[in-house]
């Protein structure tokens, strides 16, 4: 974890990157005039007393504490962004502590547990979690006011609300994707599939023949089976659910299938093997072997391809999941990550306006691109997309894809969704490098799914 005073200055190389800030001076005008409370479709805009109370006073200079995980371009990003607001408001300064995804939440656990975890915070589809442990903020008292959503998607506001209160506010509209290099498939010869009709039969062909054709050290695919995005919507793919209403929704011959796919593939060597894996994680982006040109396919989300496509010359792109019998089991694009705030924060209506900065301020906007997913707001998202770069067009027709082809019913994260992903992948790097059968490992995997249900329903 790198936890450091915010002092870092936009390099000229970013700003070059950036022709957006002529594009969005109209944005700028437009956004102006949303700051009315009356506008708003979550609240009345109106604080609290226990809101107004909390923040009654007023130091001259506040200090925030900001929680996120990512890659590189998104931490440079963030970091150019929170010198602007800064700049901004000089009585605030926000001290950053990013990482990479591996350890963020447990480190969090930690400083909830001691009370001194960050004021802002970046949250993921766990939310809920955290929001059941009253870990953080309700922010309706400043919706309307102090943090603007009167140009986002209902449904993005309702993913981060529970009994009629806010804990979050949407950063990107994201979808689940397969990260592909088209690059790779054309030296193999092999045709890039179509997103709107490809089954796993045509995926597994594509693993095969891409790591035939291009001999030793080179795979058609990394191993996926530990990776939970993938296997929900493999579920929801063959009429099943990870999760739904306090039960499970699948069975243990459902788990048996899925790591018996993923075998099948690593014993033709189709696939990349475990060792070399975990040498070269797929969500490390430096040490991913797509940008090497070594695999063809991982899993990532959607709006991850910038991170990825900085770091390779070759032409990186997003396919939908495979379709089976019950269609490709996606859900529509639905909210990327949130940021968030620990409960107790002493210093609630700053935090309140930097979140409004990040997802409303049109500079901020040009800065942040689609590095967390597609803007939640349509007005900055449609002047992004005005200025868009090629990579920022892949990602616009992704999720125009993905919303028209989407056949899952909607996700429900399970309650303990970390321990649920961190299960699944002790389980496949379990059956990778022959520590377990497939059976005794999903006869395993069912009975702690089945413990932290319990659990979870107590």
């Amino acid at each position: 974890m790198m936890n450091m005073q915010v002092k870092k200055r936009r390099s000229d190389s970013m700003l070059r990157k950036k022709p957006l800030f002529a594009a969005l001076a109209t944005c700028a005008l437009l956004l102006s005039a949303c700051g009315n409370a009356n506008d708003s479709k979550s609240g009345s805009g109106a604080a609290s007393p226990s809101a107004s109370a909390k923040a009654s006073e007023k130091p001259s200079n506040v200090e925030l504490r900001m929680a996120w995980w990512g890659s590189q371009e998104r931490h440079d990003k963030t970091l150019a962004a929170i010198e602007l607001f800064e700049k901004q408001n000089p009585n605030i300064k926000i001290t950053a502590e990013y990482s990479g995804m591996d350890g963020y939440f447990d480190k969090l656990n930690t400083q909830i547990a001691a009370g001194n975890a960050p004021d802002l915070i970046q949250m993921g589809g766990n939310i809920m979690e955290y929001v059941g442990r009253n870990a953080l903020l309700d922010l309706q008292p400043y919706v309307g006011n102090a943090i603007r959503l009167e140009d986002f998607d209902q449904s993005l506001i309702n993913e981060a609300t529970a009994d009629g209160k806010l804990y979050g506010v949407t950063l990107g509209v994201s979808q689940t994707a397969l990260l592909f290099n088209a690059t790779m498939f054309n030296k193999a010869g092999v045709p890039v599939p179509n997103g709107e009709s490809w089954t796993f039969d045509d995926f597994k062909n594509s693993a095969l023949q891409i790591s035939e054709k291009l001999g030793k050290g080179f795979y058609g695919s990394y191993d996926l089976s530990s990776d939970n995005a993938s296997f929900t919507t493999y579920l929801a793919a063959h009429g099943k659910e990870l999760y739904r209403s306090g039960e499970l929704k699948f069975d243990k011959q459902d788990v048996v299938n899925w790591f018996s796919m993923w075998d099948e593939l690593r014993q033709a060597g189709a696939i990349v093997p475990a060792e070399v894996q975990v040498a070269n994680p797929p969500d490390a982006v430096d040490k991913s072997l797509i940008v090497k040109g070594q695999v063809a396919i991982q899993g990532a989300s959607a709006s991850q391809i910038f991170g990825y496509q900085a770091l390779t010359e070759d032409q990186l792109g997003l396919l939908p999941n495979p379709a089976g019998p019950a269609g490709n089991g996606m859900s529509p694009p639905v909210s990327g990550q949130f940021i968030t705030s620990y409960e107790g924060t002493k210093y609630p209506e700053e935090v309140a306006k930097f979140m409004d900065f990040m997802v409303n301020d049109p500079e901020a906007a040009a800065i942040l691109g689609s590095t967390r997913g597609v803007p939640p707001s349509a007005k900055i998202r449609d002047a992004l997309s005005a200025e868009s770069t090629p990579i920022d067009k892949i990602l616009y027709d992704y999720i125009s894809l993905a919303t028209k082809i989407s056949t899952g019913n909607g996700y429900e994260h399970f309650p303990y969704d970390n321990e649920f992903i961190k299960l699944l992948k002790l389980t496949s790097e379990k059956i990778a490098f022959g520590a377990a059968s497939i059976d005794s490992a999903s006869e395993e995997f069912m009975t702690e799914m089945q413990k932290m249900l319990a659990r979870a329903n107590q």
